[in-house]
């Protein structure tokens, strides 16, 4: 055999071969659409502003994050930075945009099942007449349809006149009830 037809062998064997290392590793790679739909986010933003209002047009909600994922195969909305407000109209007279400002490093939330926050959670009320000035805590899980506020981790609530801290605590707001189960710790200072 001449050195040009083993040439010619050689090249077509490693030409065949080639094509089938191709065609194998273009096949293994892609992702079926459930997979990608799984992995990836439906949407992402940065400096994310949302606003939701009510049935008589009365700002309910306003959200703003540094980053915001949904996974719409989950229901899963995952945030960065957020900062959230909650607007109370029961007494529109008196208290006009009476409400809540709740703040986290981290968010988390599966529509109608739980919401999660974690890393310096802090909530304050922003109307002068509120009991309760300010609530610190790392970690907060809201069982939404149990309308049950939990964590493990510790909490400390601060009023006009009251320290209450400890740890492993639970908040039903169906029955207005909080719960610290462990290391509970309450000061009172007189009023001045």
């Amino acid at each position: 055999m001449s050195v040009t037809v083993r040439s010619i062998i050689i090249a077509a064997l490693l030409s065949i071969a080639a094509a089938l290392l191709y065609r194998y590793s273009s096949s293994t790679g892609k992702l079926s659409a459930d997979e990608i739909n799984e992995r990836f986010p439906s949407f992402v933003a940065t400096n994310f502003t949302a606003e939701l209002y009510n049935e008589q047009g009365l700002l309910n909600y306003s959200i703003f994050a540094k980053d915001v994922s949904f996974y719409q195969s989950r229901d899963l909305i995952q945030a960065n930075y957020l900062a959230g407000f909650y607007y109370d109209h029961e007494d529109l007279v008196n208290q006009p945009g009476r409400g809540w400002q709740i703040i986290a490093d981290q968010g988390e939330i599966v529509f109608d099942t739980y919401a999660k926050l974690t890393g310096n959670v802090h909530v304050q009320p922003n109307f002068a007449t509120s009991p309760i000035e300010e609530v610190v805590t790392p970690y907060v899980y809201f069982d939404l349809p149990q309308n049950i506020i939990s964590s493990p981790e510790t909490i400390t609530v601060r009023g006009r006149n009251f320290v209450n801290s400890g740890a492993n605590y639970e908040i039903d707001l169906n029955q207005d009830t909080f719960v610290i189960k462990d290391q509970p710790h309450v000061v009172y200072y007189p009023e001045s």
